[in-house]
């Protein structure tokens, strides 16, 4: 979709800043239902009310043709377990040598979301986990996959 087609859209819609105010606005324009991404109903309500703010925030982050381009995927509650190992056991510092990400459902159940290992160090044996919890929102942009750890109640991410 060329740029002004998408400005025309947001002037149809009373936008003329170019800026969605909220979720509706996102249907409107962009005809995505954000309650309808993958894992928003396994969200408690705190983390529903924080994607809520974010995904505008997000979006009004991008340039127009970015907000074309991208398709939520998915928005989960997780816990990120990073396995760490020496490489030697002299040296101080860890390398992350595999992981696994576990998505919370609304009772706290956890589900396998992701699991993987790094080939390079998948000979050492893992000595410690690290192990942290965040809103992860999942996304594709110009058919490339991609994620972000969603911050401070839905204003940043990174």
């Amino acid at each position: 979709m060329r740029r002004e087609q998408i400005e025309n859209i947001y002037k149809m819609n009373g936008l003329t800043d170019y800026k969605l105010k909220n979720t509706e606005d996102l249907l409107k324009c962009h005809g995505i239902d954000y309650e309808k991404v993958e894992g928003y109903k396994q969200l408690d309500d705190l983390n529903k009310k924080i994607y809520k703010k974010f995904i505008i925030n997000f979006f009004n982050g991008l340039g127009l043709e970015s907000r074309a381009d991208l398709v939520p995927k998915g928005i989960y509650f997780v816990e990120d377990i990073q396995y760490l190992a020496k490489e030697k056991p002299e040296v101080e510092y860890f390398v992350v040598i595999g992981g696994t990400i576990m998505a919370f459902n609304r009772n706290g159940r956890k589900s396998l979301l992701y699991k993987w290992e790094d080939e390079n160090y998948k000979h050492l044996e893992a000595k410690e986990e690290e192990v942290t919890t965040y809103l992860r929102f999942e996304y594709e942009h110009k058919s490339k996959k991609e994620w972000v750890h969603v911050i401070d109640g839905g204003k940043s991410w990174y």
